[in-house]
């Protein structure tokens, strides 16, 4: 029996040709935007076509650890800081990115995003001689003109102060893992998103960015005893365990949240930590709200008005409690969710809210483990449609 014929390998066709540095300065500046900036400076030396790439890609992701060698090791006389920082290396990146600043035919700079650990004492001075390329004594933090995108990582520490001329022009911010003892003068800011940040200073967001349309604030603590959020652009709101407490008030979280915008739209406010994030009181002016998601945030007074009745057509309320995680009992959870179908609901007496709601109200039992003891132990969710229950009632 004669042997099966193999297949003969298969390769793609080609004529040889290098196709990406035929493509548009613009279609490659955008496809390489998603390396760290030193890799595309790197790409200039490919050929003549490439020389100046890394004066156009709209994305300019620093990332100094990259530039600390011999971690395992600890140099120094205090021998506290270990490894050794490239200083000529730092050096030629920021000459590149001060050629890119000089250079007229320069595209814009959409995002600058900047990595590095502030514990490393080292680093913030690199930082900030970096951040500011135009400058010939740089400060702290400031922007570019043409920036309109900051990421900022900071490891758990202070975040940097944020100036400059690119400040009055960025269009988005996002901040993750820093303390905030100053906000920033951004009047052109239109995204903010805080991710487990800690905010040390009074929570007005329209004191300092009054454009704001989105904002996001995930796993992060306000160490105020209110935010205030009275935001006449704001379109789109996202709480997701925030924490609202006075700093010297450990053991009582109960903030005031008060929310007044008149364009927003959809509101999110949860919590997921297994627990119930508790507040004094939550006060919400929305007028053109659509949406609301409402998951285990008691208050211990409500106050809702969303303007016409029924305009809010879409999203939830709900609340969990069992024996282990802190929340209050599922009895007062019921009184403040309908509290808040009141306010949404305000042309109906409570009797009436209350006998449209029922429908529309499920409360399921089941089982949980438990994260102290391992076993299972019983928990309660009630839950109230607000899709179903505005669609039946057609309003």
């Amino acid at each position: 029996m004669a042997a099966p014929a193999r297949k003969k390998p298969w390769f793609a066709p080609g004529d040889g040709a290098d196709h990406l540095t035929a493509l548009p300065l613009e279609l490659r500046a955008q496809i390489v935007a998603s390396l760290p900036f030193r890799q595309i400076v790197q790409l200039s030396a490919l050929s003549r076509l490439w020389r100046h790439i890394h004066h156009h890609a709209p994305v300019v992701k620093l990332r100094l650890y990259e530039f600390v060698y011999l971690e395992d090791y600890v140099f120094g006389t205090d021998r506290s800081l270990p490894g050794v920082v490239d200083e000529g290396a730092i050096l030629g990146l920021r000459l590149a990115l001060g050629r890119r600043a000089r250079d007229g035919s320069a595209f814009r700079v959409d995002t600058l995003a900047l990595d590095y650990s502030v514990a490393d004492p080292r680093m913030p001075r690199h930082a900030e001689r970096l951040i500011a390329p135009r400058s010939a004594s740089p400060s702290p933090s400031d922007l570019p003109p043409a920036v309109r995108r900051l990421d900022v990582d900071g490891e758990y520490h202070l975040a940097p102060a944020i100036a400059g001329p690119g400040a009055a022009a960025l269009r988005r911010l996002h901040l993750d893992k820093v303390s905030l003892g100053e906000w920033p003068r951004l009047p052109s800011l239109r995204s903010l998103a805080l991710l487990s940040v800690t905010v040390e200073a009074p929570f007005t967001p329209a004191a300092w960015c009054p454009l704001l349309e989105h904002l996001a604030v995930s796993f992060s603590t306000v160490e105020q005893a209110r935010v205030d959020i009275r935001l006449p652009l704001l379109k789109s709101l996202d709480m997701e365990d925030v924490d609202v407490r006075p700093h010297d008030d450990s053991f009582e979280p109960f903030g005031q949240v008060t929310i007044d915008a008149p364009e927003l739209e959809e509101l999110v406010l949860t919590c997921t930590s297994g627990g119930t994030a508790e507040y004094r009181s939550f006060t919400l002016r929305a007028p053109r709200l659509r949406y609301l998601g409402y998951h285990n945030q008691f208050a211990g007074r409500v106050d809702v008005d969303v303007g016409r009745p029924g305009s809010v057509r879409a999203g939830s309320i709900s609340f969990e409690s069992n024996e282990e995680i802190a929340c209050p009992e599922m009895k007062l959870c019921r009184m403040q969710m309908m509290r808040m179908l009141e306010g949404l609901l305000p042309e109906l007496s409570p009797e009436d809210v209350a006998d449209a709601a029922r429908p529309h109200l499920t409360l399921d039992k089941y089982s949980v483990e438990s994260f102290d003891s391992g076993k299972m132990i019983p928990e309660e969710k009630l839950t109230c449609d607000l899709s179903a229950l505005m669609t039946t009632l057609k309003v």
